[in-house]
């Protein structure tokens, strides 16, 4: 190849690994990701910062129009039956999962609990104090993959992933190993 060929070959690649850059930089991807900055939540008219824990919060709800953590699956439950988006079962699959992916710290669905309900974006649990201590879980209405790794990466876990799975003990190999979650 002479040198202009070289040039035209430098060039072009060049101007293609600027512009993924750009790309990348604007959040174009296959899939969105959460970030793993501050995670705030309300919690009794307060704000908590869900990356420094969770005070006396047990549940945590994270939807598409914020996060909200409760003392208890009751007061969960109350404030759950009060929005529209997660009490009705009409809910466009792009914005939210009519009832979301219930995480568990401890197995038999105990200990602290995690509510997702966005679907398309990557979640870093990490974000919610809340990676590397899932022991059991139940899928709501959408399908779901988990990880080892954030924003996906790593191993996908293997077990029973479709909407309506609950699994009471995640397992050996897997208990407190997911970091981040996908509902589609």
């Amino acid at each position: 190849m002479n040198r202009v060929g070289r040039m035209k070959t430098v060039v072009a690649l060049t101007s293609c690994a600027a512009l993924l850059s750009v790309l990348s930089g604007a959040g174009v991807a296959s899939a969105a990701t959460s970030s793993s900055t501050d995670v705030l939540a309300s919690y009794n008219g307060e704000t908590i910062d869900l990356t420094q824990g969770w005070g006396s919060a047990t549940v945590c709800a994270v939807s598409s129009t914020g996060t909200n953590c409760f003392t208890n699956q009751s007061g969960y439950q109350s404030w759950a039956s009060s929005q529209p988006q997660l009490s009705s079962m009409a809910v466009t699959p792009a914005t939210s999962c009519s009832t979301g992916l219930q995480l568990f710290q401890d197995i038999s669905y105990g200990g602290n609990e995690l509510i997702l309900t966005t679907p398309s974006i990557w979640i870093n649990l990490s974000a919610y104090s809340f990676a590397n201590v899932v022991s059991s879980y139940k899928v709501g209405t959408c399908a779901v993959t988990m990880t080892d790794g954030t924003n996906g990466s790593g191993t996908i876990y293997p077990g029973a992933t479709s909407p309506g799975s609950n699994v009471s003990w995640i397992g050996t190999a897997w208990n407190d190993r997911l970091q981040s979650v996908y509902l589609s």
